[in-house]
């Protein structure tokens, strides 16, 4: 007998393609967290803010575009991209220096590249910087003056990008495109004889993400983003002449803090992000909340590094305060991306289980400046895993394989929490 129910659909996943073009996030990470090494003060952690979202908001860029045109895509237009993002990449080591120019020609480039790739009245409700492309001029700008100038147009920039990105509703999103496309429709004359009727206003199409495919990519960011935190610990063990019980025990803390982060962002949370629900935040929210989440785990990285070449000694004050920040900064974005989903019911036991986390993380950096490394990792290990005993939703343990891990990461959270 033939069966008359319909097929249910066939999931999506990264294609072979998109995972290619992803592996430019490796060397990216590994190149930004150099900035970090040394010290780090307040103005590298600056620079270093400033150009890990102009990296993140160019990948972001191309994986909203795969995401959207799919079967589509152009592997010509990742190829450039990879191409452009790797020269980024390669530029961040003298990027104070000699390589300031290549990075920002490369940047500009690749933003409009990313808004070019789009067909005429396409309007992406959901990534709003596929229309808004302000963000790179004041980089243009910056080839032509000097530093601190130069510094200061970046984030201006970056600036423009992230208010964008938290003002630019649907409805407003797609109101700003008509009018900007009946003004050049205004400026041109209407064909045929000029007793012929006005043309009518452009007309627009909607694109939307394909939610749980967009998540399965940000998740995947985000294990990228953890594999650099692994690739710091071998190295920083490697270069250790006399391996001890101090440095097993931190290796094995900063081990276990990696995977106590991966667990709660990929199996306690939505997109690689803890604690997001469903279809609690519009997708250009979510986005940009997974873009300050994995700076901090970018920054993380790099200080399990520094701690495990450390192991037995306390960590230089800069190198502390980083790995107890980046720890505090992961979980405020949790705690962000828990709030919305919260009934007014649910937000006490939320702050009893987030607010202790992060208070502990804080309090750690000024007054855990004396403990030898391990120590203070294995208490921020402890914090993690309080975070996840404490979570009364369990994750399922239906589905195997790669879909397993990605059963919250692709669900659907950056889906339409926004209609209008």
């Amino acid at each position: 007998m033939e069966d008359t129910q319909s097929a249910a659909p066939a999931e999506r996943h990264a294609g072979w393609n998109e995972l290619f073009f992803d592996l430019v996030v490796v060397a990216g990470a590994g190149q930004l967290a150099h900035l970090l090494h040394d010290g780090p003060h307040v103005a590298d952690l600056a620079l270093y803010t400033v150009l890990y979202l102009a990296f993140w908001t160019t990948w972001a860029g191309f994986a909203v575009y795969g995401d959207i045109a799919a079967a589509d895509t152009r592997v010509r237009t990742l190829l450039i991209a990879m191409f452009g993002m790797a020269v980024m990449a390669a530029s961040v080591h003298a990027v104070q220096t000699s390589h300031a120019v290549a990075f920002v020609i490369a940047y500009v480039a690749l933003r409009w590249q990313a808004g070019r790739v789009w067909r005429r009245g396409s309007i992406v409700v959901d990534w709003p910087l596929a229309q808004f492309g302000a963000g790179a001029v004041p980089w243009l700008v910056s080839l032509f003056v000097e530093t601190p100038l130069r510094y200061w147009l970046w984030a201006l920039g970056i600036a423009l990008d992230v208010v964008t990105l938290l003002v630019s509703t649907r409805d407003r999103t797609l109101r700003k495109a008509g009018e900007r496309a009946a003004r050049r429709r205004e400026g041109r004359p209407p064909p045929g004889p000029a007793h012929s009727p006005a043309p009518e206003p452009p007309r627009l199409s909607e694109s939307r993400i394909d939610t749980a495919h967009m998540g399965e990519r940000l998740g995947l960011y985000v294990i990228i983003v953890l594999g650099e935190g692994v690739i710091q610990i071998i190295d920083a063990a490697s270069e250790r002449e006399h391996w001890d019980r101090p440095l097993a025990a931190t290796g094995l803390g900063a081990f276990a803090l990696l995977a106590a982060v991966c667990t709660l962002s990929l199996l306690y949370g939505t997109n690689g992000i803890p604690r997001l629900r469903e279809g609690t935040l519009a997708p250009r929210l979510a986005m940009l909340l997974h873009a300050v989440m994995t700076g901090f785990l970018v920054a993380l990285a790099t200080a399990l590094g520094s701690a495990v070449a450390h192991g037995d000694d306390v960590l230089p004050k800069g190198q502390h305060w980083l790995l107890c920040g980046a720890m505090a900064g992961y979980f405020a974005a949790g705690l962000v991306a828990a709030l919305p989903s919260a009934g007014r019911a649910d937000r006490l036991g939320l702050l009893g289980r987030s607010l202790p986390c992060l208070a502990v993380s804080v309090a750690l950096a000024p007054l855990g400046a004396g403990l030898p490394a391990w120590t203070t990792i294995w208490i921020l290990v402890a914090l993690v895993c309080w975070q996840i005993a404490y979570d009364p939703e369990r994750p399922k343990a239906a589905g195997t394989g790669r879909r397993r891990w990605f059963r919250r990461a692709a669900a659907p959270g950056i889906a339409g929490a926004e209609k209008g």
